[in-house]
């Protein structure tokens, strides 16, 4: 058990990056503000060391992935923050990350088949 402040349940299950990156290979995944419900944004996860991250306003970027032991991190284009990184998290059958950085929960809402939607988004 992985024991987080904040309002995730008490019963989060960390998971390896790598069985998270199984599951959203191929995948677009929908990533909702765990405080407020609000979608952030989408991300599209295109091969284990790429993705490409497009925000609720439809603001696109590629992003490297990278892992380092129980964390992913991102480090995208416009945003190239090495510290970007969370961990992954089973809650209650839910997918989550939790920020490193400030404890941010974001839940996992949806995951499809489409393509991120912006006009710089990567093809392969």
């Amino acid at each position: 058990m992985l024991a987080l402040p904040g309002s995730v349940a008490q019963a989060q299950e960390q998971i390896s990056p790598d069985d998270f990156l199984d599951r959203a290979m191929g995948r677009t995944l929908t990533f909702t503000d765990n405080r407020t419900g609000r979608v952030v944004g989408v991300e599209q996860f295109l091969r284990r060391d790429l993705s490409v991250w497009a925000t609720s306003t439809g603001q696109c970027s590629y992003g490297r992935i990278e892992l380092r032991g129980a964390q992913i991190c991102f480090i995208y284009e416009n945003f190239p923050n090495p510290e970007n990184c969370w961990i992954p998290v089973n809650d209650q059958g839910e997918l989550a990350v939790i920020s490193t950085n400030n404890f941010e929960v974001q839940r996992i809402t949806d995951v499809t088949d489409t393509p991120v939607e912006c006009t710089n988004a990567p093809i392969s």
